[in-house]
């Protein structure tokens, strides 16, 4: 590619593609004049970066651990009020699962 300043990314899907300075979506089709254009820029040398850095994904990762973490907290929540109000005991089991839950959350 001619343009020097151009910020070229690999799509996250498939690697169906690029992302030409965050606003242009080629797709992976040689018969596609930009995507000719990115597949020169590459053959001269260059190399796209990455969608996301290592601490994106590292965030992103951690996001999904949060979410699914709390939701079982929250699915399980009725058998701390029921065992709190003096009702049925919460099984061990589900104790401990519910302390992994809490150490997995940042």
């Amino acid at each position: 590619m001619e343009n020097t300043t151009a910020w070229i990314t690999s799509c996250k899907i498939n690697n169906s593609g690029w992302s030409v300075n965050g606003n242009l979506g080629v797709p992976n089709d040689p018969a596609n004049r930009h995507c000719a254009a990115v597949l020169a820029w590459i053959a001269e040398g260059n190399t796209p970066a990455p969608e996301f850095t290592d601490a994106e994904l590292a965030a992103n990762a951690q996001q999904v651990i949060n979410s699914e973490a709390l939701a079982y907290l929250s699915s399980t929540d009725w058998l701390v009020i029921r065992e709190l109000d003096g009702g049925t005991v919460m099984p061990a089991d589900i104790k401990q699962l519910r302390a992994e839950a809490r150490e997995q959350v940042i």
